[in-house]
């Protein structure tokens, strides 16, 4: 999960975001979705009225997605795809959906 935010966090840490879309994408092992969240009001009123990733600047959305699109380029054999963003309804049901498989194990 990607959180868009301003404020340092630290890595690791635990805390609620609101998903608010996915970048679709594609590499060498398959498909690879990048859920983008928010975080919560606790940690900061910046994205309280933010519920769809269209909602964020353009540049925020294609730092992004250039920085998905270039991470393995260094790496031999490796390629990524992108397929384009999906709304913030795609991203919770893939949010539940992986919630489930990981339930099942």
């Amino acid at each position: 999960m990607l959180v868009a935010n301003t404020r340092p966090i630290v890595p690791g840490a635990v805390f609620n975001v609101r998903p608010i879309g996915v970048l679709k994408m594609r590499d060498d092992g398959g498909g690879d979705e990048k859920i983008l969240a928010v975080p919560s009001t606790r940690i900061t009123q910046r994205y309280e009225h933010v519920m769809n990733y269209t909602e964020l600047p353009k540049i925020t959305l294609e730092q992004v997605q250039h920085f998905f699109e270039h991470y393995k380029d260094l790496e031999p054999g490796k390629w990524v795809k992108i397929d384009g963003w999906g709304d913030a309804a795609e991203a919770k049901r893939l949010v539940r959906e992986a919630i489930d498989r990981a339930q099942k194990k």
